[in-house]
């Protein structure tokens, strides 16, 4: 493709013909294929980003999600899996998976018996016992926990820092915003929870 056969349009746009879609097809295949150098960073609606406002500035767990029954289970996770705060070695911790959606449960019928791995199920450490909220945000505001992926500058904790930067977002977010990639090395899996709670009976 030669600039000399192009016909330029005023602002200085090339006016592509017929000619010119050999080209221009494999510059966009080109283009879409993946690489394995450039990370992949999802969108937020990839990610099931909700914001502080959205959660009514309460941490995302089990307990404020429109999915919990009342008989302690959850709607889309099925009757096997028992979900409940508790405590073990003076750590409470709080249910949540990464299909939270805030709001007051209607004590809904089962919908599904979804795989608690693939939805995320984890048990969330609070910073301490006794609070009315618990659970998952990125900063650790309001009672939650913080993320790993959630960075400020300087000497700020995190969640004394308003805003910070999301290594998996790759973008500035807000303490008390959550989504489905929070992370942390501090939780109970949802099996050693299942013996826990069992153990508490």
């Amino acid at each position: 493709m030669s600039r000399a056969n192009l016909e330029i349009e005023d602002g200085g746009f090339a006016v592509y013909g017929p000619g010119h879609l050999k080209k221009i097809n494999a510059m966009r295949r080109a283009k879409s294929l993946p690489d394995v150098e450039t990370p992949l960073i999802p969108t937020k609606g990839e990610a099931l980003f909700t914001t502080a406002e959205e959660m009514h500035h309460e941490p995302s767990s089990c307990s404020n999600c429109v999915f919990l029954r009342s008989d302690k289970h959850c709607a889309l996770i099925g009757p096997r899996t028992r979900i409940a705060n508790l405590t073990h070695s003076q750590i409470e911790y709080w249910p949540c998976c990464s299909m939270h959606t805030y709001g007051i449960s209607k004590n809904p019928d089962y919908l599904t018996s979804g795989d608690p791995d693939y939805m995320g199920l984890v048990w969330i450490n609070a910073p301490k016992v006794g609070q009315k909220h618990g659970g998952a945000n990125c900063g650790g505001c309001d009672g939650g926990d913080d993320c790993d992926h959630y960075l400020v500058d300087g000497g700020t904790e995190k969640w004394d820092s308003p805003t910070g930067f999301c290594r998996a977002l790759q973008t500035t977010v807000a303490c008390g915003d959550v989504c489905s990639l929070w992370r942390d090395d501090d939780i109970l899996g949802w099996r050693e929870a299942q013996k826990l709670l069992d153990g508490q009976n």
